[in-house]
């Protein structure tokens, strides 16, 4: 184990660690199984949001996936391309773009729904039920904290007065 930082402690690192090593190897393995399908994980969530919301908006669609407008774009008009997916305006407000699942989008995703089941089910239900509610327990905590967190560097940078390093690139003009 490496060092920590100043100022953190050995076990908090090792907790970060191991956290970011869990992470990684799952993002690994959706990577894998995804290519076996032919699709990247982000495609694989984006079908699975638009089954539990179809007809989301496109803009609601990249936030709920926390990906860029443009990526989500790109997806969508690949999943256009291959029948999975149609896009409309919305009929109250032509400014807005819906997304819906079509026949063969509800079927890809039924499939998919199916595969996660079983790579989640091989993970993270391979724990006990007392590790799973702990593990709820102990993210749930986590999540609080990184909230807080959140709202104290947004309000922190909010009242951080802008030089003219901060405009210029660190040259003054």
């Amino acid at each position: 184990m490496c060092t920590p930082p100043p100022g953190l402690d050995s076990l908090s690192a090792q907790v970060f660690a191991a956290l970011r090593t869990t992470f990684a190897l799952n993002r690994q393995l959706a990577e894998r199984v995804m290519a076996e399908w032919g699709m990247h994980p982000s495609e694989a969530m984006c079908l699975r949001i638009l089954a539990e919301r179809n007809g989301v908006s496109q803009s609601d669609l990249a936030e709920l996936l926390h990906l860029s407008r443009p990526r989500v774009t790109s997806i969508l008009q690949d999943f256009e391309k291959s029948g999975i997916v149609e896009r409309r305006t919305d009929e109250h407000d032509q400014r807005i773009t819906r997304v819906f699942l079509t026949a063969e989008g509800r079927r890809l995703a039924q499939e998919l729904g199916r595969v996660f089941a079983a790579v989640i089910g091989r993970t993270i239900g391979a724990l006990s039920e007392a590790d799973r509610r702990e593990l709820i327990r102990l993210f749930g905590r986590l999540m609080t904290n990184i909230g807080e967190a959140l709202q104290e560097v947004e309000h922190h940078t909010a009242n951080i007065p802008r030089t003219n390093s901060d405009t210029t690139g660190g040259q003054t003009p």
